[in-house]
């Protein structure tokens, strides 16, 4: 006979001395095997075993509602408990169900609470690895713990709830906390009261899941107390479950600044891991694994710590698979294979110190994603760079380019990454950084970026995404107060590119880990590029309100392209993709020029600035193609500062926002001239989200597969057969 208690409403420390005092005098044999029912009062957000309370909780926040915070014994993530939500636990002999597996036994106990929720009139169905869903959204997470063969296992049922305070009690990404994220959230999520339409009697839902896991376990049950040896104990026991030794537990990193920080998430859950390295003799001292991680036995984790003191760091990895060859554990979807990447991520960060970076600053590399350290700064093509380092007046502070004045440190390394040649680009928000990460996947280019630990944290999925996509990367720490030190309202600025802090980048160790690699040909740190002067055949197409500035990008910076191309011939086109001979492309070209009712050329800032003679010709060829087609509307893109909407879209072509000019004229036809590759690169990508526009592009070097139609290699020679052919066919038509 199974016995069944309601404990009632308790504070979260009392319910979860009662979860460790039953589940030890189930393993002695001193209790039969129930089914418990508990509440919260007050309201709390409770973290798994094996994970740190500032990791997971926004303790600010939770400490200005009054929102207790506690730890469980069982793993898993951070959730939260207001004083509406009915927990269920199952203490039981694992051997009365069938000695399962751990995997067999979360199926089994989620199956009875789905038909317990199924018997209430709602539609929920187990949704492995551990919830329970009712059509796609979350109603119960579960999760449990062992003790020899007794366990305990535990699950939630949602009556009423409230998201936002949900969201805002938990350490997750800041999106979600806006109103769009917070019902996007409510979409993912449901409850009892939602379903029902009623919120129905706290007995209704005990005799719901007494009866579903009568069935479902073959048993008989009827209702009880706690014994007095329960009660005895929990008065003992429940002062430590709402201490600092239990709630913070032991589990923080060694104080030193030798210890490497690391994260890795897998479908079994989220590791943190501190490793404490002698650097000298490349030993790792010590290891501490966080995370919401469910596994049996649970001091497993404890176990390798202790297994993998003093280890040598060229034999982690050979150590790790030796301590789970002779050991069994149960846990859902982790391998040895997390552990090992887990435990090594932090690791790789060692060879930044073979560049230069001292012991204490090996940190400052937040880590190596696909690829050892050294393999991927070899192979990095793009540098990405946060918006936030930018100076509050900077006019390029929200937009991906920069004018590398002097006066702060993202010039500094545009200018070495154009000396690398490498692209960089700015990110001024996480819908650019996911675009950029896919473009990086796309063509097999590995990046550097600049970010802070919190970012890479509530970001991590980007940039697994990335690696799966074919993009490996670095990324190295910033210098600041970041938005996530400032709080919630600072995150959501900076999540849509608003946040108005000032930071800071490691430009002498970006440096060190940059010397792995050559400079390219022809570039002269050195050399002070020349104020920029209008052609003389272009210059009337320059507004009368734009004031040129100190530094515009030069012809050098499409040299930055140079290695990364994948195709190199100068004389082809491509028409929708597809490479075709440079005649073909050419016809095409002129064909959508001649037939266009609305046509539009922009001309960037390679062909409106007179930089040297090919400059000045290819300007001169444009006013004559203009002076054949009166209808042709020429838009000046004299450099990539944003306009912020002031500016006139007849005239010329706002960076962040090309499509609003073509947009503006109806312009059916777009010729691109002029504009540096890398920027044409995400005009393209613009045009195409925004406006119908087919889009040609006159590049310099080996075209855009992605226009409508590219012609490669548009030196004079080039340009000027364009125009003839395009005037011979106007002729023609006349």
């Amino acid at each position: 006979m199974w016995r069944v208690v309601y404990t009632g409403q308790r504070p979260h420390y009392e319910n979860i001395a009662l979860d460790q005092i039953m589940l030890e005098l189930k393993a002695e044999g001193k209790i039969p095997n129930t089914i418990r029912f508990l509440q919260f009062k007050p309201e709390c957000v409770l973290i798994g075993y094996h994970q740190a309370v500032e990791q997971e909780v926004r303790e600010e926040y939770t400490s200005r509602e009054g929102i207790e915070v506690g730890r469980r014994i069982t793993g898993g993530g951070a959730i939260y408990f207001d004083e509406t939500q009915i927990g269920w636990e199952i203490i039981a002999d694992r051997r009365d169900l069938g000695d399962l597996s751990y995997e067999e036994l979360t199926r089994k106990i989620c199956t009875a609470a789905a038909k317990a929720l199924q018997k209430l009139g709602v539609n929920a169905q187990f949704r492995p690895r551990n919830d329970i869903e009712v059509d796609g959204k979350k109603i119960s997470g579960t999760g449990g713990v062992f003790e020899g063969n007794a366990f305990l296992y535990q699950g939630t049922v949602l009556v009423d709830f409230n998201v936002e305070r949900m969201l805002k009690s938990l350490q997750i990404p800041v999106e979600k906390l806006t109103s769009k994220g917070i019902k996007a959230a409510e979409d993912r999520v449901t409850w009892l009261k939602r379903e029902l339409k009623r919120v129905p009697l706290k007995e209704e839902i005990f005799e719901a899941f007494v009866c579903a896991f009568e069935e479902e376990f073959g048993i008989k049950t009827q209702w009880g107390d706690l014994t007095e040896e329960e009660k005895k104990l929990l008065e003992e026991k429940k002062d430590y479950f709402k201490s600092e030794d239990w709630i913070y537990n032991v589990k923080r990193a060694p104080d030193t600044s030798e210890v490497l920080y690391g994260i890795y998430r897998c479908p079994g859950g989220t590791f943190r891991v501190s490793a404490k390295v002698d650097t000298e003799r490349k030993v790792l001292q010590q290891v501490i694994i966080n995370g919401d991680l469910f596994i049996h036995p649970k001091r497993l984790i404890y176990d390798l710590e202790a297994y993998l003191k003093h280890t040598p760091i060229e034999e982690v990895e050979k150590r790790i698979r030796e301590f789970f060859r002779n050991r069994e554990f149960e846990s859902v979807n982790l391998t040895v294979d997390d552990f090992v990447e887990a435990v090594m991520f932090p690791l790789r960060k060692i060879e930044a110190e073979d560049l230069g970076i001292e012991k204490k600053s090996l940190n400052r590399v937040i880590g190596s994603i696909g690829g050892s350290l050294k393999e991927n700064i070899k192979k990095a093509k793009v540098m990405l760079l946060p918006y936030c380092a930018k100076p509050t007046w900077c006019d390029y502070r929200h937009t991906d380019d920069c004018g590398e004045c002097g006066g702060c440190t993202v010039g500094d390394l545009y200018r070495m990454a154009y000396e690398k040649g490498m692209i960089p680009i700015t990110i001024t928000s996480f819908e650019m950084l996911r675009d950029v990460l896919r473009w990086c996947g796309e063509n097999g280019y590995t990046y550097i970026g600049h970010c802070c630990y919190e970012f890479y944290e509530k970001r991590y999925e980007i940039f697994k995404k990335a690696k799966d996509w074919g993009a490996n990367g670095v990324l190295i720490d910033i210098i600041g107060t970041t938005c996530y030190d400032l709080g919630v309202e600072e995150e959501e600025k900076a999540y849509h590119g608003e946040f108005q802090v000032e930071l800071d980048l490691y430009v002498e160790d970006s440096e060190k880990l940059l010397s792995l690699k050559e400079n390219v040909e022809g570039v002269d740190k050195k050399e002070k590029k020349p104020r920029p002067v209008p052609s003389q055949y272009l210059k009337d197409f320059i507004p009368e309100y734009y004031k040129i500035p100190k530094v515009v990008s030069g012809p050098e910076e499409d040299r930055t392209r140079l290695p990364i191309v994948k195709e190199k011939d100068k004389n082809v086109g491509f028409i929708k993709g597809q490479k075709v001979s440079y005649e073909e492309a050419l016809k095409e070209a002129i064909k959508l020029l001649i037939e266009a009712e609305r046509p539009t050329i922009i001309v960037g800032p390679l062909v409106l600035w007179r930089w040297n003679k090919e400059s000045e010709e290819k300007a001169k060829i444009i006013k004559e193609l203009k002076d054949l087609f009166p209808k042709l509307n020429v838009h000046i893109l004299p450099d990539y500062r944003p306009k912020n909407k002031q500016f006139d879209p007849a005239r010329e072509v706002d960076p962040p926002n090309p499509h609003l000019s073509i947009l503006h004229g109806k312009h059916d036809v777009t010729v691109m001239i002029g504009v540096h590759c890398y920027r044409t690169d995400f005009v393209i990508r613009l045009l195409k989200k925004h406006t119908d526009t087919k889009i040609v592009t006159l590049c310099n070097l080996y075209g855009h597969p992605d226009a409508d139609v590219s012609l490669s290699g548009m030196n004079p020679e080039k340009l000027r057969a364009f125009f003839e052919e395009v005037k011979a066919c106007s002729l023609t038509q006349t």
